[in-house]
């Protein structure tokens, strides 16, 4: 205890990291302010217990950070903005303008995230509408009363802005803060949402003390085996030759390079989620179509996905898959081959150049296959659980607790660097 309240006197003491702590600790507030406020003429109550007993719809309210089951005027949370993000990454590999931005360094990173910014609007427009036709058809008994065109606008606009002000706090505590600000305040609304369903779960499902017992040591397994595998790397081996620098001999060391098992972190669960709200949210819109024929598929499609075997089944593939394709995004087997080349680096036994990155690339694709059915069953071992148990526990289950976990160990490990580079530049 001591040690930690050490740490924490540390951390006050430097102005710069506690501005930073202060600075996310308010965006956080403001979030939550903002989530409380349901949107206007929706009955909570009844749009809470459709949630409760619709599998899928539980699982998109986890990616909204709990803001969906209660329309808060942010009820659609940051899915937009991650929707156009994924669509912006796909793109990269088809059009060529793309990719060369990706290869500009910063500047191109700032143009590709103007560009993200911009789609993000008409994708919130088009998710707004889908909440509104969600509101008036789910339930027998009214959420939404029938709006009159203005207030059709006025809902669809309200619902905008607020993801928009969403993507602005992220962004802001990404710049100004602590960590990755998109991913912390998904976590952050799921935590905060997170007793009133535990609640909720033990007291409306009568669970048993046994049971109880069963799912509270298979909660504390997970958060375990999500901290073992995130913290486990592969350490590849890199010796540097002695190169002369006028009459001294530098270099010589040996290193290594640490690769995750799960490089891709908690994104591939996001992405996951977004490209599932898409087709949900479509559905729901054309389920109200006159033609017979788009109203059937639209139906079909939306009872598809509310199939808890079928979609556990694709959102574990989807996963896998993201996991892969992000992967291959943030670590680049060729760019690691030629910076240790550049450097006069070499990996033990192999060539530098193509057969470097052939060796790191066979590497990253067996950890990468591990960290994707890790992800994958993390995910869907709550399906199961409900499959054999009938207790809605998705809402509690390993989704939720990979998103807390990775992002707080995230805002740990940040935290922790910048300590460090402070207890550095005292020394110097």
């Amino acid at each position: 205890m001591q040690k930690i309240f050490g740490i924490i006197r540390q951390i006050l003491q430097a102005p710069d990291l506690r501005k930073k702590i202060f600075f996310t600790f308010f965006i956080i507030v403001i979030f939550r302010i903002f989530a409380s406020i349901p949107a206007p003429g929706v009955n909570v109550s009844v749009l809470a217990s459709v949630f409760k007993n619709n599998q899928a719809l539980s699982v998109l309210n986890i990616f909204s950070g709990g803001t969906l089951s209660t329309a808060a005027i942010v009820g659609i949370g940051l899915g937009p903005f991650i929707t156009a993000t994924v669509i912006f990454q796909f793109l990269a590999y088809i059009v060529p303008k793309i990719k060369d931005l990706q290869e500009q360094g910063e500047r191109g990173q700032r143009i590709i995230n103007q560009y993200t910014r911009i789609i993000t609007i008409p994708i919130a427009i088009l998710q707004s509408y889908g909440i509104y036709l969600f509101l008036l058809n789910a339930s027998q008994t009214p959420i939404i009363g029938k709006l009159s065109l203005l207030g059709i606008v006025t809902f669809i606009l309200t619902m905008s802005a607020g993801s928009i002000f969403l993507m602005w706090l992220g962004e802001m505590i990404t710049e100004y803060g602590i960590g990755d600000g998109i991913s912390l305040l998904i976590a952050l609304g799921i935590l905060a949402t997170l007793p009133e369903q535990v609640i909720s779960t033990a007291t409306t499902q009568g669970i048993n003390g046994i049971v109880g017992i069963v799912l509270i040591l298979l909660f504390l397994a997970m958060i375990v085996v999500i901290i073992i595998i995130n913290e486990s790397t592969r350490n590849v081996p890199v010796n540097y030759t002695r190169m002369a620098r006028g009459v001294e001999l530098v270099g010589g060391e040996k290193s290594y390079i640490p690769i995750k098992i799960n490089t891709a972190g908690v994104m591939p669960i996001i992405f996951a989620l977004s490209l599932l709200l898409l087709p949900t949210e479509l559905s729901q819109i054309l389920e109200t179509n006159k033609n017979h024929l788009i109203h059937t598929v639209a139906t079909s499609v939306f009872g598809f996905l509310s199939n808890q075997t079928y979609y556990g089944i694709i959102y574990a593939l989807l996963i896998i898959f993201m996991t892969y394709f992000y992967t291959f995004i943030v670590f680049k087997p060729e760019d690691v081959s030629n910076n240790i080349q550049k450097q006069g680096g070499f990996i033990p036994g192999f060539r530098p150049g193509k057969q470097t990155e052939n060796y790191i690339y066979d590497i990253l694709l067996r950890l990468t296959f591990v960290g994707a059915i890790f992800l994958a069953v993390i995910a869907i071992i709550p399906l199961i659980v409900q499959g054999y148990t009938n207790i809605t526990t998705v809402s509690i289950g390993g989704t939720s607790i990979l998103i807390i976990v990775t992002v707080l160990l995230t805002v740990i490990k940040n935290i922790r660097s910048q300590m460090v580079t402070r207890s550095y530049s005292v020394y110097v």
